[in-house]
């Protein structure tokens, strides 16, 4: 299964989004691994690198064998990379990519939030990051996250500093304009956090991952491939043209 998945044609010329995930498979072992999707809504698991944590040496490893393998972003596009917050796969992302536009996942943000808080406010913490969420452009973004921020204020510094270490990469997408029905889509990792349920599931049964070996490897992208027969176009894929566009480069000034 790994050579399958290491010797698949990723080259396409619709390249729209990259996400990087980890998944952590044991003690000292963790995967980053890459989600692609494509201008007709396809989603495709790409590649994967095993390292110690997320370091920028094993983001930055998955990231040259994408390039290497032919991936890069739609002819004439900047590419939308969706991110957990770490700052080694933001860092790998700029290295290839440096007009990359980076979009934080808000679910990630949400968790580390959710932290600093007391139970009973975690219910009003869902709702007022859905509304971020559901938001449509900037201008309802901004607003939204004002809420947020004024609901954080009044009752957990650390959660509200938590907030805004993400600075302006929580409303990237709504600075591109798109319709907020692709939100449900490009607003977190989910599309990489679903199948990694998937791999869980497949190799519940692995008490011991010898890193040692190739052998963590290949299970992995056994439960990756396996999880990838699930996957159907992200949902409102219609609507991709439009973000297309809005990443679309700035056309040569004639000389």
């Amino acid at each position: 299964m790994l050579a399958e998945l290491r010797s698949r044609d990723i080259v396409r010329d619709d390249w729209l989004v990259l996400m990087l995930d980890g998944i952590h498979l044991d003690r000292d072992l963790t995967a980053v691994v890459a989600l692609g999707i494509a201008a007709d809504g396809t989603k495709r698991l790409l590649d994967f690198e095993l390292g110690a944590s997320e370091t920028t040496e094993t983001a930055k490893g998955v990231v040259e064998r994408l390039t290497r393998r032919g991936f890069a972003a739609a002819e004439g596009c900047k590419l939308l990379a969706v991110l957990d917050g770490s700052s080694a796969l933001k860092s790998a992302v700029l290295s290839y990519w440096p007009d990359a536009v980076i979009q934080r996942c808000l679910v990630h943000k949400k968790r580390n939030v959710q932290r600093f808080l007391r139970t009973r406010d975690w219910k009003e913490l869902e709702r007022r990051f859905d509304r971020v969420r559901k938001a449509q452009g900037l201008k309802a973004g901004e607003e939204a996250l004002k809420e947020l921020e004024r609901f954080l204020g009044e009752r957990n510094k650390a959660a509200l500093e938590s907030l805004r270490e993400a600075g302006d990469e929580l409303l990237a997408v709504h600075r591109l304009e798109v319709p907020a029905t692709l939100h449900i889509s490009l607003l977190s990792t989910n599309l990489i956090e679903s199948p990694f349920s998937n791999v869980r599931r497949k190799l519940e049964r692995v008490t011991r991952w010898d890193a040692s070996t190739d052998q963590p490897s290949r299970w992995l992208a056994y439960g990756l491939m396996e999880a990838e027969q699930t996957f159907r176009r992200i949902r409102h894929a219609d609507d991709l043209p439009a973000l297309r566009k809005a990443l679309a480069k700035p056309a040569a000034a004639g000389g």
